[in-house]
């Protein structure tokens, strides 16, 4: 934090639940995540982190983590879009008041050119990406899509953030639920034990 010229970091994640270079099926992943949350859990403690939490954690390793910490995590970032929802996830951290953020929900153009995508985009005079947002914000999940062109990023703010009064009928939200088929994009910690 000295060399960033910083008191404090607002929120920390622990990025994924294995280790890089280890066999995802070894113990050694537990052991590593448990020690890895101790220290977050120490920065925490000092005022050092304001928020702490993990990214890419299934629900077993929110489980064991829950079972073992002082502090619960405040936020698990994990891949959700409508064809991949996570709902009994989203669950759990709900329960557990565990603020969910979700990456990739736009998912690739397979999605954002998905029939009933740009459907949805049609009725409501939206962007296919603005719909995908739309929904995940409905869901209760935060978002960070990603964006390499300045325009885009102006329009998910002014309309999602500044000027976001509209939302998707229960019609709408029920036919992109429909996309459920448990497609990842990105890459998947199913198997880190």
């Amino acid at each position: 934090m000295e060399r960033i010229g910083v008191q404090y970091l607002d929120l920390v994640l622990v990025h994924w639940p294995g280790v890089s270079r280890v066999a995802p099926d070894s113990s050694l992943n537990a052991q590593m995540r448990w020690e890895t949350w101790q220290e977050l859990e120490r920065l925490y403690s000092e005022g050092r982190v304001r928020a702490i939490g993990v990214s890419n954690y299934e629900e077993r390793h929110l489980r064991e983590l829950l079972g073992r910490a002082a502090v619960k995590p405040m936020v698990n970032q994990f891949e959700v879009h409508p064809r991949r929802q996570r709902l009994e996830l989203r669950q759990l951290c709900k329960q557990e008041g565990i603020a969910v953020v979700a990456y990739a929900s736009l998912g690739c153009a397979d999605l954002l050119n998905h029939p009933t995508v740009t459907r949805v985009a049609a009725e409501v005079r939206r962007t296919p990406a603005q719909v995908l947002l739309r929904w995940a914000l409905q869901g209760g999940c935060a978002v960070i899509p990603k964006s390499v062109r300045p325009e885009r990023i102006a329009e998910w703010r002014e309309d999602l953030l500044l000027g976001g009064d509209w939302r998707l009928s229960q019609e709408q939200v029920t036919a992109l639920e429909g996309l459920e088929d448990g497609h990842k994009y990105c890459w998947d910690p199913s198997a880190v034990m």
